[in-house]
């Protein structure tokens, strides 16, 4: 035998074996062969590299995997501290070193007791070893069960969630569900109709109560348990402005507990750490990165925990594996327009896996089942992500989507179901009341409705199979006329007064159409970075705007010379008006300029541009609609003479952009968005055969 010892433990280099205080420890082949290759090279660091060539010699694996390797091995080490390792430490772009101290000489050798001593059945003959036989025949009957177990019996696997109990049935939309270890209690923040702030419910299982708890900031949106369930951390926001507080949940007269949290303007969902710690997704203002940061509660410091040298990135809804080992986050990139799934090792923040969740920055959650594997929904798909690999399985669930989920300690699985409407289209006078005048039943597949320059003539967009197709509808006599179709979705910006061109944004390409002869003109190449987009009051222009870099920048295309121009800087909008131009800069201050760009007035502060926004000029008048940080939709107009502004505030469900205003200001045609109604409720799981 080759036998060493590092710390507590023994190790057979020739068997592959390790010993705690003479018991065999169960660990992958794997995990062992690597601690043997460390241990044979301790007196430097070992490459990933060097890993790979030599103990997955001929196997083709990634990075993520020969990390998620070292990470079992530190589990089995009871190596945890990353700040002072006891056996394996780590460096960037150099590998991994065992610093623990190594013994070859006078290490004893796990020995298995020896059983009683045979006894002869038949003076004159030898005698046979019963018992071993015994043994050794019940060994190798439990060794072909689980053979035929692991490769012969068809794999039974996680196919469906079946809602088992409905908990909780009232009104409205809910977010952020939040479970105790136990189960018991769900803390979630509920919306109960279109006029109420978003606020915090604390339910009671067992007990079937439900308790709203009063919180001191307008809106409450991020609620997590902590201290051993016996606390809550909630983030709550007056305005743009975000506020943390911590709550008893066992005495809920107690007054909340305010923490400091600048220079961090913004919060997002919390999950805690250890006594005390919370990790907590922050940004200082609208155009910063969202982040992790690891929070004190008594001594209120931040240290950052994720980081990206990109802009762009907002780090969200972070969940911690059930071991407390492991920390899952989706990263959005908002210029590249995709989606990771990150997993880090919390010990020493170090990435130790990251998978494509998605192209697109649809909605999703995530929530560990075990310590390995994450549910997760993209859109209103759901999947289980096996965590070392990536590998991903759809999962159905049955009678309704899951919106948000989690697990109890003993793997219940608590959710907010997913119900919803379908969208409905709609004319109503501007500025909007509360009622409508019309509404559209043109079928499920309509993206967008808009005016067209005469009283007749409507701008429809469909989606059919795989096609976009633009149509001109009389609404009258209930025809359509095909204009084009497309295999890329298709936006229409702006049109002409006369309705020959419009202006249409198909994927990030700016394009204007001509609707006598059905040619395009590119505006713009795939490669800008491109929002917006409106014709001039002429027509003989274009405005729009690019990011280059970190820099937003209006530009103007010439439709004579088919030429762009940089006209501003740090602007997201601008449109000339009578006697100058109006335009709001990247700060969301929307200003009166003069024919030189110089600004005259302000007319508006407050516009957040990282979210779903549309302008809209009407001759002295603009119109404009933008997301708030609750979800919410801010309709205003803004007379451009007096300076008045309507304003109003409109549920995220009941508006959506981009909405279209007729050539007279006077009427809107607008399109509701997928309306929810959650209810608590219990999943059980189905499981089929592979």
């Amino acid at each position: 035998m080759n036998l060493v010892s590092i710390g507590e433990f023994t190790v057979d280099l020739d068997e592959r074996r390790i010993f705690r205080q003479q018991t065999e420890l169960a660990a992958e082949p794997k995990v062992i062969e690597v601690l043997c290759y460390l241990i044979e090279h301790r007196e430097r660091f070992v490459s990933l590299n060097e890993l790979h060539e030599n103990v997955w010699a001929g196997r083709v694996v990634t990075d993520t995997a020969v990390r998620r390797t070292i990470s079992k091995l530190r589990v089995l080490l009871e190596d945890s501290e990353a700040e002072n390792p006891r056996y394996i430490k780590s460096q960037m772009k150099r590998g991994y070193q065992l610093v623990c101290s190594v013994g070859t000489e006078s290490v004893a050798v796990p020995q298995f007791s020896p059983g009683p001593a045979v006894v002869a059945v038949n003076p004159g003959k030898k005698a046979l070893p019963t018992k071993p036989i015994l043994f050794c025949l019940v060994l190798a009957i439990l060794m072909l069960a689980t053979i035929y177990y692991l490769y012969a019996q068809p794999q039974r696997s996680l196919n469906q969630l079946v809602q088992t109990e409905t908990l909780l049935s009232i009104p409205g939309q809910k977010t952020s569900l939040s479970i105790s270890k136990d189960g018991r209690w769900q803390a979630f923040v509920s919306k109960i109709d279109n006029s109420s702030n978003w606020e915090l419910y604390l339910y009671d299982a067992k007990a079937g109560q439900l308790q709203k708890i009063e919180t001191p900031t307008e809106h409450c949106r991020f609620v997590s348990f902590i201290d051993n369930d016996s606390r809550l951390a909630y983030v709550g926001y007056d305005g743009s402005e975000a506020k943390l507080y911590t709550q008893s949940v066992v005495n809920l007269a107690e007054a909340p507990v305010l923490h400091p949290t600048a220079p961090f303007q913004l919060l997002g969902n919390s999950v805690e750490l250890a006594k005390d710690k919370i990790l907590i997704a922050a940004a200082k203002s609208i155009s910063d990165n969202f982040h992790y940061y690891k929070y004190d509660l008594l001594t209120n410091s931040f240290e950052q925990f994720t980081y990206s040298s990109e802009d762009g990135i907002q780090d969200a809804f972070a969940t911690i594996s059930a071991d407390r080992q492991f920390l899952a986050l989706g990263r959005a990139n908002l210029y590249k327009k995709n989606m990771m799934l990150q997993i880090y090792r919390i010990a020493d923040k170090e990435l130790i896996a990251e998978y494509k969740l998605q192209d697109s920055l649809r909605d999703f959650r995530i929530s560990w089942r075990d310590n390995n594997n994450l549910l997760t929904r993209i859109g209103d798909k759901l999947y289980l992500i096996a965590g070392d690999t990536g590998e991903r399985t759809a999962i159905a669930a049955e009678p309704h989507p899951l919106h948000e989920f989690s697990f109890s300690q003993t793997g219940e699985l608590y959710a907010l179901s997913y119900q919803r409407s379908e969208p409905n289209i709609y004319q109503a006078r501007w500025p909007l009341a509360d009622n409508f005048n019309k509404s559209y039943q043109l079928g499920t597949n309509i993206r967008t409705l808009s005016f067209g320059q005469d009283a007749d003539t409507l701008w429809l967009v469909e989606k059919e199979h795989n096609l976009q197709r633009l149509y001109r509808y009389s609404d009258n006599k209930n025809l359509r006329q095909l204009v084009m179709e497309s295999p890329e979705p298709i936006t229409l910006q702006d049109q002409t007064k006369d309705g020959e061109f419009l202006l249409l944004k198909r994927n990030n390409r700016l394009e204007i159409f001509n609707t006598i002869t059905a040619e395009s003109t590119t505006v713009s190449v795939s490669t800008q970075d491109v929002r917006t987009g409106n014709f001039s009051q002429t027509g003989d222009f274009v405005f729009f705007t690019e990011r280059v870099k970190d820099q937003w920048l209006v530009k103007r295309y010439s439709l004579a010379d088919n030429t762009q121009r940089l006209l501003l800087q740090d602007y997201m909008y601008i449109q000339d008006i009578a006697d100058g131009y109006v335009a709001a800069d990247s700060s969301g201050n929307v200003w009166r300029l003069d024919t030189d760009y110089n600004r005259t007035g302000l007319l508006y502060k407050g516009v957040l541009f990282d979210l779903e926004y549309q302008f809209i000029v009407r001759d002295d008048k603009l119109v404009m609609a933008y997301r708030t940080f609750m979800g919410d939709w801010i309709l205003a107009d803004i007379n451009l003479t007096s300076h008045q502004i309507w304003q109003r505030s409109i549920a995220f469900h009941d508006f959506s952009v981009p909405f279209s205003i007729d050539s007279n200001g006077l009427n809107l045609i607008f399109k509701t968005n997928i309306k929810e109604e959650n209810q608590l409720v219990k999943y059980g799981y189905n499981f089929g055969y592979n």
